[in-house]
């Protein structure tokens, strides 16, 4: 006879006050009711750098009080908590998981702990402290000063192709070498925090990627490193030139100011690619003459993409059919809370009204267990991948299995 669990409970505490342990206090407030005296298995901080004078003392507090199994967190240019967004104000964001059931693993890498590209996935397995077959999900805190994140990314993919791995680069921050990593009582200033969750805990990722895509699916036909040279036969420019000529006014607008790229996976075969498959990259010059076109990834010939803009009404389209797919695939099923990590280019620089990202999700889903930061740059799947993206909406979502 299998044994049963509790379902697991995410809750999310928010503070706007400037004084670094009234905020701290605030949260507890928010947090001890509903814990009911329980001890949590995770507690994740996001802090804003109003506060950074008292990272200390806010996560002192945190493990005095909740004497969570485990701590994580870093810093935010803005925070998100109980599905509000916090941006250009004080901010401590702080939720406490109840996760019956569930193995909690914290483990900092460093750019000299990678595991080395001829090592077998045990070596991976050892340096994140999870095993494949237990099937763990992933949260990634990413310090701004870490240069081989993407490899650590990949690692993790190779060792653990079937994981959902998601999270964010640390921002908010004034100096090179700033501590910008928190796990229990330690603050770090480089590498990543990688916390796996094994065990009874369903965790799902979606990547909302802010663009649109206008015009038709090409395929590479000639390209060089990052430079590409021909799309179904023809110059690159040219390609892009009859997308530009067939848009409205908008779209022309867009495609002149806000041009991206989404490239296709191979392993989405040749069928439609859909929202959330694309792995949309910057477009980073012209070359009129040739024809050719610079983008910020490497391109091998038969690859397939189509052109993307990027607006605020873009981004909301295409977070709202990302949420529809999941809910459609999903069944509408319950969730026990979730985490956003958001670009800064996004929140009300982009949207011009707060909370966009975080109302969406609690519309959708109605769950306010929402927490997060806006980040320097954000991990999530695309395909069979994890990559690190910009100006994108990263989300976990938890739930039981």
């Amino acid at each position: 006879m299998s044994e049963t669990f509790p379902d697991p409970e995410f809750y999310c505490a928010l503070s706007e006050l400037m004084e670094s342990g009234s905020a701290v206090e605030e949260c507890l407030r928010a947090l001890e009711g509903p814990l009911a005296g329980r001890r949590p298995d995770l507690v994740l901080a996001f802090v804003s750098p109003h506060h950074r004078d008292s990272y200390a003392l806010i996560q002192e507090t945190l493990l005095g009080r909740l004497e969570p199994r485990a701590l994580a967190g870093c810093t935010g240019g803005g925070v998100i908590g109980a599905a509000r967004e916090l941006e250009e104000v004080p901010g401590l964001s702080v939720t406490a998981a109840v996760l019956p059931g569930v193995r909690v693993a914290v483990r900092h890498v460093s750019d000299e702990d990678l595991p080395g590209p001829d090592e077998a996935p045990r070596a991976w397995e050892d340096a994140v402290g999870a095993r494949a077959s237990d099937g763990p999900g992933f949260l990634a805190l990413v310090s701004p000063f870490m240069s081989r994140a993407e490899e650590l990314l990949a690692g993790l993919d190779y060792a653990f192709p079937r994981s959902p791995k998601v999270g964010g680069v640390a921002s908010g921050l004034r100096h090179v070498g700033e501590r910008a990593l928190f796990w229990d009582a330690q603050r770090l200033g480089d590498g990543a925090l990688v916390v796996s969750l094994s065990g009874r805990l369903r965790m799902e990722a979606l990547v909302a990627q802010g663009c649109r895509p206008v015009g038709p699916l090409f395929t590479v036909t000639a390209c060089r490193g990052n430079v590409l040279e021909g799309l179904d036969g023809r110059p690159a420019a040219r390609a892009l030139r009859s997308v530009f000529e067939a848009g409205d006014a908008r779209t022309r607008d867009l495609l002149q100011r806000a041009l991206f790229v989404g490239l296709v996976g191979d392993e989405l075969g040749p069928g439609e690619p859909g929202p959330g498959d694309f792995l949309v990259r910057n477009v980073l010059g012209f070359d009129q003459g040739a024809g050719q076109i610079a983008v910020a990834a490497f391109l091998r010939e038969g690859m397939r993409l189509r052109f993307h803009v990027r607006d605020a009404d873009a981004a909301d389209e295409d977070l709202r059919k990302v949420i529809e797919r999941h809910r459609a695939a999903s069944g509408g099923r319950d969730l026990a809370g979730g985490l956003l990590f958001s670009c800064v280019g996004r929140g009300e620089r982009l949207f011009g009204e707060p909370d966009h990202d975080s109302r969406a999700f609690a519309d959708a889903y109605g769950c306010g267990a929402l927490a997060g930061f806006f980040c320097n740059g954000e991990v999530g799947p695309v395909g069979k991948g994890t990559f690190l993206h910009g100006f994108t909406s990263c989300f976990a979502l938890f739930s039981r299995p």
